[in-house]
């Protein structure tokens, strides 16, 4: 009998999304506001060479952008790197051991992932109401928030998502335009702002800038777990995530240059990396303050809280999806895939699996606030995750050469991708691979026993025929 039986499940996830949701989705996850924390204190404490090190981050993510979209592609289902891993590995209980591993690695690592984006938005959100105390009820209100789009049909949420996009981004160019006009109380912007101890070109600087660097890009695969659900995925999947991270490099370069060339570099530094901007959490409310007052401040908070929203959405559009693949599957611990695999009747999303990925993620955010610490405990274990996704690029075309690949990518493409990410990895990391390493090594132990626990659970449950989707059978 085939492992990967797929199991009854009516009705079916809905196919109504094009190019500009697929650009909506991938960068309203990856413009995230933890992406502000990131380049502020990229920009305030290295400099210009921070532009270099995002030059570099891009080039890292496009060549990993080229290998989602051929994979998701290939295998248009909303699992994702589970349905990936699956496919890829061609030993029945290895296949499917494979891809849960993989998914529940990828699920695991945004337990930290989104923690931190909750939280950053949550400082946002706090700030634009001048409140103070506990973070707890903000972190609960803006992921109840963030539901909401979501239980609704996949095209209503991404309008939503493009709404509030839209404004967020706007935000952030105003700001930039704002330093490069001179428009603020921080005054004209000039290069000599920008000098300092760290040379445009040095390398050790950049290198030790990648890992926040890269966290400018990282995100924009979220859009994989929702090809199935998308219009002519083999022309809009690969043109939404290269626009996207175009998108992301220009408001990222745009905003940070512009605010860091209006006042000297080591007092942006003192500043907004102090007790100000929440010890490194929230320099852009430093920012907003400094350039435009009290309401530049609610401007920056706005975008903040925007920006987590938007972020937030997405992860409870694509993570619940993964678990939706798994389950479809009936491998997601036996019993548990029937309520998993649950779609709404009317609106064909699954509830069930958003609202237990929301309150994963809100429990872990309320008991860790320390944004700058988790972007680098959680950017350890999403590089290695990329990693992955080019070698199963790579494994994919040796182990299922015949199989249909509507957007292929010379070999060589996954092949330096893997080599790069492993090389951003190393550097990135230097003096932390043993703090960030084991951080990590939790995280893909854990999934790893949860994919044989739950592999055992379905082995046992009673198997029903299984049924053809999208001409596939079991």
């Amino acid at each position: 009998m085939n492992d990967r039986a797929v199991r009854t499940e009516q009705p079916r996830l809905e196919k109504s999304l094009g190019t500009w949701s697929v650009f909506v989705a991938g960068v309203g996850l990856v413009v995230a506001a933890s992406t502000l924390v990131s380049d502020f204190v990229g920009y305030f404490t290295i400099g210009l060479a921070f532009l270099i090190a995002l030059l570099i981050a891009f080039l890292i993510n496009l060549f990993l952008g080229l290998s989602c979209a051929e994979l998701s592609t290939t295998y248009p289902r909303a699992g994702a790197l589970y349905e990936y891993g699956a496919q890829a590995i061609p030993w029945r209980a290895a296949s499917v051991i494979t891809g849960m591993f993989l998914a529940f690695a990828f699920y695991g690592m945004f337990g930290l992932v989104g923690a931190l984006e909750i939280s950053a938005g949550s400082f946002g959100l706090q700030a634009l109401f001048n409140a103070t105390g506990s973070l707890t009820p903000w972190i609960v209100a803006m992921t109840v928030l963030a539901i909401l789009p979501n239980l609704a049909h996949v095209r209503t949420m991404a309008i939503i998502e493009a709404i509030v996009l839209v404004g967020m981004l706007a935000i952030r160019w105003f700001f930039g335009a704002a330093g490069w006009t001179g428009f603020s109380n921080t005054g004209s912007w000039s290069a000599s702002n920008w000098a300092g101890e760290i040379g445009v070109f040095e390398w050790s600087a950049i290198l030790g800038a990648l890992a926040l660097a890269y966290w400018s890009f990282v995100g924009i695969e979220f859009v994989a777990p929702l090809a199935e659900e998308t219009r002519n995925p083999r022309r809009n999947l690969p043109i939404g995530i290269v626009l996207g991270l175009l998108a992301i490099l220009a408001t990222s370069a745009f905003m940070g240059t512009g605010v860091g060339g209006t006042q000297p570099l080591g007092q942006w530094a003192e500043s907004a990396l102090g007790p100000a901007g929440c010890d490194g959490s929230c320099p852009q409310l430093v920012v907003g303050a400094a350039m435009f007052g009290d309401w530049g401040r609610g401007l920056m908070a706005l975008g903040t809280a925007a920006a987590t929203y938007t972020s937030m959405v997405i992860v409870l559009a694509a993570m619940p999806r993964i678990l939706y693949g798994v389950a479809r599957d009936g491998h997601f611990f036996g019993p548990l895939s029937r309520a998993f695999a649950y779609l709404h009747p009317r609106f064909r999303t699954p509830w069930v699996a958003i609202f237990a990925t929301a309150a994963l993620y809100c429990i872990v955010a309320i008991f860790f606030h320390d944004v700058v610490a988790l972007i680098f405990a959680g950017s350890y274990a999403w590089v290695i995750i990329y990693i992955f996704w080019h070698l199963l690029v790579i494994i994919s075309r040796f182990t299922n050469p015949h199989v249909d690949r509507p957007f292929r990518l010379p070999l060589v493409v996954p092949i330096i991708g893997a080599g790069g990410t492993g090389f951003a990895l190393y550097y990135a990391f230097q003096g932390a691979h043993a703090t960030y390493g084991i951080m990590s090594l939790y995280i893909f132990a854990g999934s790893l026993l949860a994919a044989l626990i739950s592999y055992a659970l379905a082995r046992k449950a009673p198997r029903p025929a299984p049924v053809d989707e999208g001409g596939r059978s079991g």
